[in-house]
């Protein structure tokens, strides 16, 4: 049985990684299966030399309710963070955006492990990721160049175009998670309380007791571990309910938090870690 032509993307320099199974079949211009999934190719030559005639591969069901945009009109942000992929079996880096010139190229800040810089070889393939509004981005992207004049940043190739998702509102996850509860408009100590589910936009809280009023703001601070990297967050809330709940007698008190200030690193972490709770990544 044919298969629709609206069913195919091109495939990229970037999104075929040396010395990692290939993970599609392939296709010709033909749209003729060239190559299996599985492959593995040992060198950068090997793999322009498939692409640059032009290669394509199937879309998944979700990739074919996304379409293609400039990355100039994603809305993408000085300072929004940016996740960088070499492989799904590898850790992910975040970079944060510096600035770009259209067709031309990206600067963004290289990443960071253990409070120092890291350094990544220039023609490294990566898959970019971020998140602007309630719209996820991929694109395929290479290391141009890294160095530090007149301060530390990365080249990266300014990507073809993008691949745009509409990702449903603030899904929600379950989680156990300890937090600090800091007071903002009052003198009191700092409390504590249990995190039971989380989107990018709010929270669920548990207490002991009930520590402030509906309508008073609050600051939660928290930990995600993304990648295996732990992210620490300070977030503006406001207590938009209080309720008795005797499913944790332990913590009786049960608040609902609505999210008032997020910067944008910790609205990336926070989207970053609930998508992969819900697709299994994190």
């Amino acid at each position: 049985m044919a298969v629709s032509e609206g069913n195919f993307a091109r495939v990229g320099l970037g999104d075929i990684v040396v010395g990692q199974p290939l993970r599609w079949n392939l296709y010709n211009e033909a749209r003729e299966q060239i190559r299996r999934q599985g492959e593995i190719f040992d060198s950068l030559e090997a793999i322009d030399a498939l692409v640059s005639p032009g290669v394509y591969r199937l879309l998944s069901s979700a990739e074919k309710q996304s379409r293609d945009v400039a990355f100039d009109t994603s809305r993408i942000r000085v300072g929004d963070a940016i996740q960088l992929e070499v492989s799904p079996e590898q850790p992910r880096y975040v970079v944060f955006l510096i600035g770009y010139q259209k067709n031309k190229g990206i600067i963004v800040t290289p990443p960071e492990s253990a409070g120092g810089l890291m350094m990544l070889r220039d023609g490294q393939s990566f898959v970019g990721r971020f998140f602007s509004g309630q719209r996820a981005f991929a694109f395929s992207t290479t290391l141009v160049r890294q160095t530090s004049v007149p301060f530390p940043h990365m080249h990266l190739a300014y990507p073809r175009d993008l691949r745009v998702q509409e990702v449903r509102k603030s899904p929600r996850i379950d989680v156990q998670m300890i937090a600090a509860i800091e007071f903002v408009d009052r003198e009191a100590p700092q409390a504590s309380g249990k995190i039971c589910n989380l989107s990018a936009t709010g929270a669920a809280l548990r207490t002991k007791h009930r520590l402030a009023p509906i309508g008073e703001k609050v600051r939660l601070k928290f930990k995600l571990a993304i990648q295996g990297l732990e992210t620490y967050l300070s977030v503006l809330c406001e207590i938009r309910s209080l309720a008795d709940n005797r499913d944790d007698p332990a913590m009786p008190v049960l608040w609902g938090l609505s999210f008032v200030e997020t910067d944008s690193h910790a609205h990336f972490a926070l989207s970053a870690y609930v998508y992969g709770m819900l697709l299994g990544e994190v």
